[in-house]
């Protein structure tokens, strides 16, 4: 059965008090939107298109070609965003991921187990929920006493009771296609901030007893969202922890983690010292036992064994084994650089 997927990738982001659209913001060397893309590219998802909006051509000089894209002129909702993308998939058969473009922490392994909750228990409509110890600002899942799925509350308009329920829709779904497109222009703005919000497919869905699952993700950070510059840093924080953990776990030796930035991407060969102040980003490749820094940048590159690069700069280039490089020079778009 064929899977497509949806980005929500419209917005501007207002609090982040920048020029960009909200999803084209990076963590560390990649944009916010380029993890989700990664992760769903990564369970084999057919087709994905990022609905776009503001500064729309931003985000598509991003992702160029690893998605089709719809655009959503006026922002109306989640749920007008959704529609916007009927002409390219909406007579789709199979089912369809509903993603945030502002969700870059939740994984491939997280997508692909909500994929198969919603394949082997031949629903209709899964959601992703988590429960959160701080749920100010999340939807509310609210369940019948026999655990069922009755609705999605947004916060502004939950009742007291409601407000006090701490699992949380992560807005993130896999939804049958036909379904989804034959019921989204039910949704009505009958709400406190006049849109069509998404989270009322599931009373729609109730209503015409289709069968609604849902996929608990045990850790509430990896749905976190970003609304603001300081989250953002938190959250690059929080991964470049995990990355330069990785690293120094297979046997790569990283002074002053504090100074470095690794990107996600990049490839350090056991044995790779990285010094004090140093930056390596983008597709890198470090062969074994190479000392990269003090304050050193590595871009892109290919770095063959044994090297020495210190208090220089080497971008999309490939140097050979044993190469000592520095102090302060600067390589630049050299694929065969021998010295």
């Amino acid at each position: 059965m064929d899977v497509s997927a949806i980005i929500l990738a419209a917005g501007k982001g207002t609090r982040m008090k920048s020029d960009m659209p909200k999803c084209a913001e990076l963590i560390i060397d990649k944009s916010m939107v380029e993890y989700v893309v990664d992760a769903l590219e990564g369970i084999q998802v057919k087709d994905i298109v990022t609905v776009v909006g503001y500064k729309q051509e931003v985000i598509r000089n991003i992702l160029k070609d690893r998605s089709l894209y719809a655009y959503q002129e006026i922002q109306l909702g989640t749920a007008h965003a959704v529609s916007v993308t009927k002409d390219l998939i909406g007579n789709k058969e199979g089912n369809t991921i509903i993603a945030i473009g502002d969700m870059p922490f939740i994984t491939q392994f997280t997508y692909y187990n909500l994929l198969q909750k919603h394949i082997n228990e031949q629903a209709d409509l899964t959601v992703l929920t988590t429960i959160h110890p701080q749920p100010h600002g999340y939807g509310r899942i609210v369940r019948d006493q026999y655990g069922n799925i009755l609705e999605i509350v947004e916060e502004k308009d939950a009742t007291k009771e409601q407000s006090e329920i701490n699992e949380i829709n992560a807005a993130v779904y896999v939804v049958d296609n036909q379904k989804l497109f034959q019921h989204l222009e039910e949704i009505q703005s009958s709400n406190n901030q006049k849109e069509f919000y998404l989270t009322d497919l599931i009373k729609i869905f109730v209503q015409n007893n289709y069968k609604i699952s849902s996929h608990i993700v045990n850790d509430y950070n990896e749905i976190s969202g970003v609304n603001d510059k300081n989250q953002l840093c938190d959250m690059q924080k929080k991964l470049q922890k995990e990355i330069i953990t990785k690293h120094m776990l297979a046997g790569v030796t990283i002074d002053l983690p504090s100074t470095v930035e690794i990107g996600v991407n990049v490839v350090l060969e056991p044995g790779v010292v990285v010094r004090s102040g140093s930056v390596i980003l983008g597709k890198t490749i470090v062969g074994q036992n190479s000392i990269i820094g003090p304050n050193s940048e590595i871009i892109s590159s290919e770095i063959g064994k044994n090297s020495i690069i210190k208090h220089s700069v080497v971008e999309y280039s490939v140097l050979k084994e044993e190469s000592i490089i520095g102090p302060f020079k600067h390589i630049l778009n050299n694929k065969s650089y021998w010295e």
